[in-house]
C-alpha cells in the first residue's frame, strides 16, 4: 500500500530564522520536485512554501514502516538545504496517512493559520498545487487529495462565518467605517503623522471605496512621501485643522508629546462641515486625539484599545466558529480516508480476478482443444470454470474490503501478501 505522509514547518513551530533556511523559491522548488520525483520510492510529490510554512507531502510506494518513510523526507530536506538532520527533527513535523490528509484539510481551511480565518492561505495552496502538477510530480492520489481539500475549504468557509470580522487594527477601522458610512464611496480620509500603521489603514480604506487622500506631517517632504503613494494631496500639519474640513475619516498616529486634534478647533471645523459625519481613528501612544471630541455631535472617535477591543470579539467568534470547522474537517477526512483506502485497494482484487479469469480461461482452452465438445457443452463448462473462480475470491475479496471499511490497521498487509503471493502486476497509477 502507498503511504501518504508529509513534513513541514510552520510558525508554530520553528523561528523565521530557521523557516528562511527552509524556504524554497519557485525555481528551486521545480528542480527540487524532479530530483525528489527520481527516486524509487516516491510516488508523488508537492511542495507548500509560504512566508509561514513550507511542507512537502509526497505519495511513497516502497516504504513498510511510518519511521522509514520520516526518513525518505528528512533526507530530501537535509540534501536540499544542506539542514543538518538534527536541526530538522526539531523544528518540523511529520504526519502519516490519515493525520496528513487531516493536517492538509486544516491548513486550506484556515484553521493552522497565525490567524484562523485569513483568507489568503487556500489561494497559496493551490498555487503551490498548480506548480507541483505542472512540474509533473503529482499523479492520482494527490490529485485527489489536494482537489478534496480545496473543496473542504470552500464548504468550511460557505458553512460557517470563520473568515467574517476583521482581526487586525487595521481592519477594523474599515469595519467601523462601513458601519458609520454604510459606503466608503466618494469618502475622504486624512492621514496625519504617516506612521506606518496609520498608512497600512488608510491602504485599506482605499481599498474598499474611499477616493480622496489628505496627508498632513510636520515634515512635508514625509508627507509628499506618503501621498505618492495614494495619489493624495501632501499638506504640512496645520493646528488651526483647517485641513480636516473635506475629510470623513482621520487617522492619526504621531509621537507628539500633547493632543494635535483638541475639542475647541474640532468643533469650529464641524460647524463648517455642516455637521456632517467624521470618523477618527486614534492609533498613537501617547494618544493625538483628545477624549472629549467624542462628546461633538457626528463626530466619532476611536482609540486603539477600541480597535482593539472590536478585534478580540472578533477573533472570539472565529474561535467559535472554528469549533465547528474542525468537526467538518474529521467527517471530512475521514470520508476521503475511507474512499482512498477502496480506492487502492481496488487494483488489487481487479488483478487477482483478472490472473484468475486468465488461468480459467487458458485451461478450457487447453481441454476444448484435447476434447471434441458441442457448443453448448463448451459453454456450460466456461459457465462453470466462472463460477468457480468468483467463488474462490468471493470470502478473500470480501474479507479485504470488510477490513478496509472497519479501519483494519492490518489490511495493507493483506494487500502486500496477496500482491507478492500471486505475483500481480498492480498498475497504482490508474488504480481505477
Amino acid at each position: 500500500m502507498n503511504h501518504i505522509v508529509s513534513i513541514g514547518t510552520s510558525h508554530h513551530v520553528a523561528p523565521i530564522e530557521f523557516r528562511e533556511r527552509l524556504a524554497f523559491s519557485e525555481e528551486q522548488l521545480i528542480e527540487s520536485l524532479q530530483h525528489f520525483r527520481e527516486s524509487d520510492q516516491v510516488q508523488e510529490a508537492a511542495i507548500l512554501s509560504t512566508c509561514n510554512r513550507v511542507e512537502v507531502y509526497a505519495i511513497l510506494n516502497s516504504v513498510r514502516t511510518t519511521e522509514a518513510a520520516a526518513k525518505v523526507l528528512v533526507e530530501f530536506l537535509s540534501r536540499c538545504h544542506r539542514i543538518d538532520m538534527e536541526s530538522l527533527k526539531k523544528w518540523t513535523y511529520l504526519h502519516h496517512n490519515v493525520e496528513t490528509i487531516r493536517h492538509l484539510f486544516r491548513v486550506t481551511s484556515s484553521l493552522d493559520s497565525m490567524v484562523v480565518g485569513e483568507s489568503q492561505i487556500l489561494g497559496q495552496v493551490k498555487d503551490a498545487y498548480d506548480t507541483s502538477r505542472s512540474a509533473g510530480s503529482t499523479g492520482t492520489i494527490l490529485n485527489r487529495l489536494f482537489t478534496k481539500a480545496f473543496s473542504v475549504g470552500k464548504r468550511i468557509r460557505s458553512e460557517t462565518t470563520i473568515t467574517t470580522g476583521a482581526v487586525s487594527i487595521s481592519y477594523a477601522a474599515v469595519e467601523l467605517a462601513k458601519k458609520i458610512f454604510n459606503t466608503l464611496e466618494g469618502k475622504t480620509v486624512a492621514i496625519i503623522g504617516a506612521g506606518e500603521m496609520s498608512e497600512l489603514t488608510a491602504k485599506h480604506l482605499v481599498a474598499n471605496g474611499v477616493s480622496n487622500v489628505i496627508v498632513a506631517n510636520r515634515t512635508y517632504e514625509r508627507a509628499v512621501n506618503v501621498a505618492q503613494k495614494f495619489d493624495g494631496i501632501p499638506l504640512a500639519y496645520d493646528s488651526d485643522l483647517n485641513f480636516l474640513i473635506d475629510a470623513d475619516i482621520v487617522i492619526s498616529s504621531t509621537n507628539a508629546p500633547d493632543y494635535l486634534i483638541k475639542r475647541q478647533p474640532l468643533a469650529k471645523i464641524m460647524r463648517k462641515r455642516k455637521h456632517r459625519y467624521m470618523f477618527l481613528i486614534d492609533i498613537a501612544v501617547p494618544r493625538d486625539i483628545e477624549p472629549d471630541v467624542s462628546k461633538l455631535d457626528q463626530a466619532f472617535l476611536y482609540n486603539i484599545d477600541d480597535l482593539e477591543a472590536v478585534v478580540a470579539s472578533n477573533l472570539q467568534d472565529r474561535q467559535q466558529e472554528a469549533t465547528r470547522a474542525e468537526q467538518i474537517v474529521s467527517e471530512e477526512t475521514k470520508r476521503f480516508y475511507d474512499q482512498l483506502q477502496i480506492f487502492q485497494v481496488n487494483p488489487t482484487i481487479k488483478a487477482l480476478h483478472q490472473q484468475f479469469r486468465e488461468i480459467a480461461d487458458t485451461e478450457l482452452q487447453a481441454c476444448f482443444y484435447k476434447a471434441t465438445l458441442s457448443d453448448q457443452q463448451e459453454e456450460a463448462i466456461a459457465s462453470m470454470a466462472q463460477a468457480i473462480v468468483k467463488k474462490l475470491l468471493h470470502h478473500p475479496m470480501r474479507n479485504l474490503r470488510c477490513a478496509v471499511n472497519d479501519g483494519d490497521a492490518d489490511h495493507g498487509q493483506y494487500v502486500q501478501a496477496l500482491q507478492e503471493l500471486f505475483a500481480l502486476d498492480v498498475n497504482d497509477e490508474n488504480p481505477e
